[in-house]
């Protein structure tokens, strides 16, 4: 693992935001976007949720979950698994909640139903072609003619345990 792919990495975890946490439910799998906070120092992403959420059930039958974040305006796509697990733990609670937590919990952050979910990495792959789509179809159109591959961008797979 290199450290710039990691930073990289992490630059555009905090520039696209919302992931969709995927979980697994009866073999099912099952998406939803999260705004959650990366905490650079042990590499977690954290997020608020309700302690009796469908979620928050899911984790507990099945810890391993998968986070996908999307940009296309920015040509950035990024794929993380790892496991997540329900946590109490107030200081994170605290660091992440603000006045839309409150609005969309509908309760002070010392409530019993507001849980944190800490997803831990182990391995993420992202693609990010920072070029205009003029750019892109000159590549293209240059590929076909000269038979070799357009450069299409940047793709790393960074092991993150």
């Amino acid at each position: 693992m290199n450290d710039d792919d990691r930073e990289e990495l992490y630059e555009m975890i905090e520039d696209v935001g919302t992931a969709m946490l995927v979980t697994e439910s009866d073999n099912d799998l099952r998406s939803r976007p999260m705004n959650g906070k990366l905490y650079r120092d042990s590499g977690e992403i954290w997020f608020l949720t309700e302690s009796r959420s469908g979620k928050a059930q899911e984790i507990a039958e099945d810890m391993t979950s998968n986070l996908t974040y999307a940009c296309p305006e920015k040509e950035t796509y990024i794929s993380i698994t790892g496991t997540s697990a329900l946590s109490r733990d107030a200081e994170k609670i605290d660091d992440m909640w603000g006045p839309w937590a409150k609005a969309w919990l509908q309760c002070e952050k010392d409530d019993p139903k507001v849980a944190a979910i800490r997803f831990k990495p182990q391995i993420a792959e992202y693609w990010s072609s920072p070029s205009s789509a003029l750019v892109q179809a000159w590549e293209l159109a240059k590929a076909n003619i000269t038979d070799q591959r357009p450069d299409s961008g940047t793709n790393r797979t960074v092991s993150m345990s």
